[in-house]
């Protein structure tokens, strides 16, 4: 499985229940790769700076303990 599907499949449930909807994880570079996730509110509402913060600490949370990134 590709590193970017397992993300999707380890972030999804999380933040379904926090109320967000994964839009899109992208892993890109080599070395240092970079991580981008894009997700909404499951509402179809507008992405706040809040949601951003909320979004970033459940995803963190998760990658901390999973480590799905080699490197």
């Amino acid at each position: 499985m590709e590193p970017a599907a397992r993300i999707v499949e380890l972030i999804a449930p999380s933040l379904e229940h926090a109320g967000f909807r994964v839009v899109r994880v992208r892993l890109t570079g080599e070395g240092r790769p970079t991580l981008q996730i894009m997700a909404e509110p499951g509402d179809g509402g507008a992405m706040s700076v809040d949601h951003c913060a909320e979004v970033s600490r459940l995803v963190s949370a998760i990658l901390d303990v999973e480590d799905p990134i080699s490197g």
